[in-house]
């Protein structure tokens, strides 16, 4: 209640010192009302129309990413959190406040979930106490327009990620790219890199292929390579054996290099052989290697056979790809 006085007594104050300096000046009424309401808005604190982040009702705004002069976004919470975790809404505004692209997100009730890639960051994320200031676009296809990556978790035991790439034109967002089943939080199971000769960037994805070998920790990894091509980003994994196999030599050389190699990095060999069309190496290398952890499974309650019979399953459908 004071400090409404107090505001009070400031705009009647001002009021009647404009009024007698325009009357000093002979300046005219309308000239006299625009300094009134300037004087109105530095007292109050309000901002000019479109300088501040819109309100959704029901929601709190937890975050706020500037992206350039064109663009900035918002993350929501909604203002109701059960069981730890609640709706969200991630929100890209133009330059007048008006909606240029927005998305459904899951928030946890202390962290937020969703996350735009930081490309001065480490793995895509800001680093604390870092002196560089978060870039969030980057022209990723060299067309001379910058891009703009998205990460919503799932939440839940789906635990992965779906990620959107955004292409920021002057006057609007355009979708270029959808893929979902990332492994972990934004952006754990996403590598954003040069493989090809031409300078666009690939974005290679980490997928965790259970099977019923083991848990969720004991999952293998499955990449894909995902190119720009006729506007979007599409699964082109074929197209970079080079770079697949540089990936199966290393963890070869990590398998062999390790005293306790895990279940995962064995089943993770096995599908590189797949990805690679090579089944059969991929069969022969797991069957020789799953006895060291069999009684690691039975504690567990997996069997042996069933493991063997799902992973060369599994193995026969990436070495035999469905056309999408």
């Amino acid at each position: 209640m004071r400090k409404g006085e107090l505001i009070i007594s400031a705009l009647l104050a001002l009021m009647v010192f404009l009024f007698v300096l325009g009357l000093q000046r002979d300046w005219k009424p309308s000239a006299l009302r625009n300094a009134a309401a300037s004087a109105e808005q530095y007292v109050l604190g309000k901002k000019e129309a479109g300088s501040g982040y819109p309100d959704i009702p029901g929601f709190e705004r937890i975050e706020t990413f500037p992206l350039d002069r064109h663009f900035r976004a918002a993350l929501y919470r909604s203002n109701s959190v059960t069981l730890g975790f609640a709706p969200g809404r991630l929100v890209v505004y133009n330059s007048e406040n008006q909606i240029a692209y927005q998305v459904d997100t899951l928030e946890g009730a202390r962290d937020a979930w969703t996350a735009l890639y930081d490309f001065a960051g480490r793995q895509g994320l800001p680093v604390r106490n870092s002196r560089p200031r978060p870039i969030y676009l980057r022209d990723l296809t060299n067309n001379r327009k910058p891009d703009l990556v998205v990460g919503v978790y799932s939440g839940g035991n789906r635990c992965c990620t779906t990620v959107t790439v955004l292409e920021v034109d002057k006057n609007s967002l355009n979708v270029i790219g959808r893929i979902e089943g990332l492994n972990g939080w934004p952006f754990v199971g996403l590598e954003i890199r040069r493989i090809g000769p031409d300078p666009t960037r690939e974005l290679v994805v980490h997928r965790p292929q259970v099977t019923a070998c083991g848990t969720q920790e004991d999952a293998a990894d499955v990449i894909s390579v995902y190119s720009y091509s006729d506007g979007q980003y599409k699964d082109q994994t074929l197209k970079f054996t080079d770079y697949l196999q540089g990936v199966l030599r290393e963890n070869l050389a990590k398998w062999s290099r390790e005293k306790n190699p895990s279940l995962g990095l064995l089943q993770t060999l096995a599908l590189q052989y797949a990805v690679l069309d090579q089944p059969d190496r991929g069969k022969i290398f797991f069957a020789q290697n799953l006895a060291r952890f069999l009684p690691q499974m039975k504690q567990q309650g997996f069997d042996g056979a069933g493991c063997r019979d799902d992973l060369n399953g599994l193995v026969d459908r990436l070495a035999n790809p469905q056309p999408q």
